[in-house]
């Protein structure tokens, strides 16, 4: 195998492409924050809840796709529609840290989490979702409008159930 980090890593010979570095942006920008909020944890969290698995489920299966799939595509802006949806996808990303920055900012409360922005009902579950669902369109991707769904289908319902808890 040879890697060329300006176009792909492709499989010897065949000209099969296995790896766009490139794409490796999609789902870094969303991962970002996330480990700040590993090393960071809330403050003022309630005890465990029992969560619905299929919620769970979902969300573990959405969360892999979109994080693994990206990686294996390239990214394509010749139309207006692509570039429609990068600008959707950057107006989401802007929710999403928004979001973040409220919540570090205001001494991480465990309901800052979950509560609205902008209007947006818990924005760091729509965010992410809308986000992967405009990189799925610029990455010509089904599988990831696919992981993308099935990631809104757990995570949106499990965070509105949180929001209800944390209030």
């Amino acid at each position: 195998m040879k890697a060329n980090m300006k176009t792909a890593v492709k499989l010897k010979g065949r000209g099969i492409t296995l790896f766009h570095p490139m794409s490796l942006l999609i789902p870094l920008m969303i991962l970002l924050p996330n480990l700040l909020f590993f090393r960071l944890e809330p403050r003022n969290m309630p005890g465990e809840a029992v969560r619905n698995v299929f919620f769970t489920g979902a969300e573990f299966i959405g969360r892999i796709g979109v994080i693994i799939l990206p990686l294996f595509y390239s990214l394509h802006m010749q139309s207006v529609f692509e570039v429609l949806a990068l600008t959707l996808m950057l107006l989401s990303l802007g929710i999403y840290y928004s979001g973040w920055a409220k919540y570090f900012k205001n001494g991480r409360p465990y309901r800052l989490l979950y509560t609205s922005l902008m209007g947006i009902p818990v924005p760091l579950a729509v965010s992410p979702v809308l986000y992967f669902l405009c990189a799925s369109v610029l990455l010509h991707s089904s599988c990831l409008l696919i992981f993308s769904l099935i990631l809104g289908a757990g995570h949106i319902p499990a965070s509105l159930v949180e929001y209800k808890r944390s209030a």
